[in-house]
């Protein structure tokens, strides 16, 4: 069913992200399984006729499991050496440039449908932006989708991390 946890895995399972757990989204006739690209490299998967094979948590507990331990954002770094597993690729990057490109603008109907396209997982009121044209009619920019999206992920309550520390010994510039 949609939204259920499914594991999915590519033999050989060599490390711990070559398992992990996707949400599942059931399509009428289609017969293959999809995954988006950020999620190839844990699977070293590469289009050439890979087998993935998919696992259904049967108990309410091995559900849990997957929710907690190795979901796909639980699984972003390699526990080798902590490199990224994940990121953005192809499609993605060509998305992100696209819409960063100066004199994009959208009308709200648009602006409103890809900031929930882009936060369709998350059930919380989203803050808009105020437009960036207001005359001759309201237009939001590019970089304003962007900018809605990162400022409705962010927790409001917690401070954002910043790099400055306190030290006990004072630090000398040359």
């Amino acid at each position: 069913m949609d939204g259920d946890l499914v594991l999915m895995n590519r033999q050989p399972t060599l490390h711990r992200p070559s398992i992990q757990a996707h949400k599942s989204r059931v399509m009428k006739g289609v017969r293959v399984l999809r995954m988006p690209y950020a999620n190839c490299k844990a699977y070293n998967a590469d289009f050439d006729g890979d087998e993935m094979n998919l696992h259904f948590p049967q108990n309410w507990m091995a559900q849990s499991e997957c929710a907690t331990l190795i979901t796909t954002h639980n699984q972003y770094l390699t526990p080798k050496d902590g490199a990224p597993l994940a990121g953005l690729v192809q499609d993605c990057v060509v998305a992100g440039v696209l819409l960063s490109v100066r004199g994009k603008m959208f009308e709200r109907e648009d602006y409103i449908q890809l900031v929930n396209v882009a936060m369709q997982d998350y059930n919380c009121p989203i803050n808009i932006l105020p437009p960036a044209i207001l005359k001759p009619k309201k237009l939001w920019s590019g970089k304003q989708i962007i900018s809605t999206v990162l400022q409705n992920l962010i927790p409001q309550k917690n401070a954002l991390p910043t790099f400055r520390f306190k030290t006990s010994v004072k630090a000398e510039v040359c």
